[in-house]
């Protein structure tokens, strides 16, 4: 029994063995166009949070490795504990090329000069010389104007002279910077790919950035950036003020941005179905007539909400995570209205209020039928046999069993059956409701809401990680 996903694997010797997400065919594109770029170039993995950025670049990484090719991977939010991301930049570059650069000794004695370079530059501090290159974006003449009088203030400390000496500085590490590359990589670009910059604190994300453009110039170099450009412009906002235009910012930066394919998110479910289990758990379960769909009901209706909900592949997961745990202390036989309690635990997630009114004895089904109905546009409601099942349970959860002529909802779809005016979809629609409604487990067995809500309530005790973004 599993009752979490692990984390994919990325074999060596075959990195797509386990991609549930049929990623091969963007990496190939993609490595084939880094191949062929005019470096130095800085490629921006534009994607919002939790549609898989991280397991992207690390696909490709492992394809670049296959493939002979030189790669490095940097994640910012690691080590934006660092009051330098230079030096941590270059620490973690440090680790990553020892096995890249291996016995080459003009190599290492290449990379040994750009690291002492590297190390004269951030204990003298660069604020100055790398903000001037964003010219346009922000104020380069104030900044220029206020080290001139920093400069002629303290000429007694020498303030002109550091700041000659550090641009000094920089030019050598360009040098050794193009030289340790030209050494090393054997005529292929080194591709390093920085993930999770729009996590980072953000004086650190835009140092960084600025650092990257600014001191890693260089042919031979292509930077692959995985980060959720609108999270980052909060970041420069942050930074420089409102009133800066952040595109205009990034664009100072990046050379090509990449939108990540929206992936086919039922072939994803089914996937996760599989990875979790989920079938060892309903198999038995089929044998009972009354419950042998309830596989097919989970996934559908799961598969319905996530889509119109335009759910992130993160959130995916960890929906599907509570489900999970949710239905396995289920005995064999026991009712678990899967539809019903998916839509619960959805809406007591994004419309929490509404949920909590509706579990409650003074609420009715009116609003949370309202908020399915906006989650499946009326051009599909008719012809969705999910969206049907599960406002029929949503009523009959709230109605007993003398009582359900009190809904207001069942009883206009008892007018529409008997409607000679409204079409065929719109009747079986209605039809599939008010069977639902009177049977909602079969002859003589209800709905439980009181036991759906504590399967729902036993979840808020669990945590779920959300580290990869």
């Amino acid at each position: 029994m599993k009752l979490k996903l692990n984390p994919i694997q990325i074999e060596p010797s075959d990195p797509f063995k386990y991609d549930l997400l049929g990623r091969k065919e963007e990496i190939l594109n993609l490595s084939l166009l880094v191949s062929n770029v005019n470096s130095p170039a800085v490629i921006a993995i534009d994607s919002r949070w939790g549609t898989g950025k991280t397991t992207f670049i690390r696909l490709w990484e492992q394809h670049l490795k296959e493939d002979i090719s030189p790669s490095l991977y940097f994640n910012a939010w690691e080590t934006d504990f660092s009051d330098d991301p230079l030096v941590s930049f270059l620490g973690e570059m440090n680790e990553g090329l020892k096995t890249l650069i291996g016995a080459n000794e003009k190599a290492n004695e290449a990379w040994e000069k750009t690291k002492a370079a590297g190390k004269q530059i951030a204990k003298r501090g660069i604020p100055a010389l790398v903000r001037i290159g964003t010219a346009g974006i922000i104020d380069a003449d104030k900044i220029i104007e206020d080290e001139i009088t920093k400069a002629a203030g303290s000429l007694a400390g020498d303030a002109l002279d550091n700041y000659l000496q550090q641009k000094k500085a920089i030019y050598e590490f360009h040098v050794a910077l193009a030289s340790f590359v030209e050494k090393s990589a054997d005529g292929k670009p080194l591709v390093i790919f920085v993930d999770e910059l729009d996590r980072c604190r953000p004086n650190y994300a835009i140092e960084l950035l600025e650092r990257i453009k600014h001191l890693f110039n260089t042919e031979g170099l292509v930077f692959v950036l995985a980060l959720d450009k609108e999270q980052l412009g909060h970041s420069i906002e942050a930074v420089y003020g409102n009133g800066i235009d952040s595109v205009g910012y990034l664009r100072r930066f990046i050379d090509f941005e990449y939108q990540l394919k929206e992936p086919d998110k039922a072939s994803y479910i089914d996937s996760l179905f599989s990875a979790l289990q989920l079938y060892k758990f309903f198999q038995p379960r089929k044998q009972y007539g009354e419950l042998r769909y309830d596989e097919d009901h989970l996934k559908n209706v799961f598969t319905m909400l996530a889509t119109n909900l335009r759910l992130s592949l993160r959130e995916i997961e960890q929906l599907l995570a509570s489900i999970n745990i949710a239905i396995r202390t289920a005995k064999e036989n026991e009712y678990i209205f899967p539809a019903l309690l998916v839509f619960l635990l959805i809406s007591k997630h994004f419309k929490s209020d509404a949920y909590q009114r509706y579990v409650s004895g003074d609420g009715t089904e009116s609003e949370l039928i309202d908020y399915l109905h906006e989650i499946v546009p009326e051009r599909n409601r008719d012809e969705s046999f999910e969206c049907a099942l599960v406002e029929g349970y949503l009523i009959a959860a709230k109605s007993g069993r003398f009582q359900k002529a009190e809904s207001p909802i069942l009883l206009r779809h008892e007018e529409i059956l008997q409607s000679e005016e409204l079409n065929y979809k719109e009747k079986q629609y209605s039809e599939v409701v008010v069977n639902v409604v009177n049977r909602p487990a079969g002859l003589g067995h209800g709905v439980n809401l009181n036991r759906i809500k504590d399967r729902i309530d036993w979840l808020g005790r669990f945590e779920f990680s959300d580290s990869e973004g």
